[in-house]
């Protein structure tokens, strides 16, 4: 049974190398991350690039993209090009020297990508998307949307795709010492979503959806 198992991973692996084209950095683009982690559960580890391109858009900079590769028999094997997830280079708001602040973690077999957007010194949006492989493509399980402004409020939006679960904090703070003390909201309850978000096509913070029995919205 074991030379069986080890038969037939051999063969996957095969067939994997022979259908998945070699990685070519692409001409024209600039590297601006890049990161290592198991996305199969296969021992071996995936690389992960995001690139700048040569388009440019007014005030937003240059379109990313994102590249997901597998290491075979050596080879550096391209498994999934995605052109929507990552923000433009300067999508930032009021923007750092840095830019925009971009941080892709592999974890727990899925893909983590973090993105702020700076409003004013004081208000950031900060988005945290998760993906995984399943079914033969990729999705979007998990988002998380803190809205956040110092000594104003802290609004966040917890989504698990998988469950149809939402969670909604709505927390106020004042900085002034005898300021009155503020209850913060929770609000939690299963929306019908559809489907599972694919990976592509989906961009964070462009989606708007009306929390059920309420004046208010999520968002993702």
């Amino acid at each position: 049974m074991k030379k069986i198992l080890i038969l037939l991973l051999f063969i996957s692996i095969k067939t994997t190398a022979q259908t998945l084209p070699d990685f070519v950095s692409p001409a024209g683009r600039t590297k601006v991350f890049e990161t290592r982690g198991d996305l199969d559960k296969d021992g071996i580890d995936e690389v992960i690039m995001a690139f700048n391109t040569n388009k440019k858009t007014d005030r937003m900079g240059y379109s990313r993209e994102l590249y997901i590769c597998k290491i075979i028999s050596g080879k550096v094997k391209l498994w999934k090009k995605n052109t929507s997830v990552l923000w433009n280079s300067e999508d930032c708001g009021f923007c750092t020297d840095n830019g925009i602040d971009l941080s892709i973690v592999i974890k727990n077999n899925t893909i983590i990508i973090q993105q702020t957007f700076w409003h004013n010194t004081r208000h950031t949006s900060k988005y945290k998307n998760i993906y995984r492989y399943q079914n033969n493509d990729w999705f979007l399980i998990g988002s998380t949307y803190k809205d956040s402004y110092n000594c104003g409020y802290q609004h966040i939006y917890d989504i698990n795709f998988s469950t149809k679960q939402v969670n909604v904090n709505f927390d106020n703070e004042d900085c002034e010492d005898e300021a009155p003390e503020y209850k913060p909201i929770r609000r939690a309850f299963k929306y019908p979503f559809k489907s599972v978000p694919k990976m592509d096509g989906f961009t964070p913070g462009k989606n708007e959806i009306k929390i059920p029995n309420s004046d208010q919205f999520f968002y993702y």
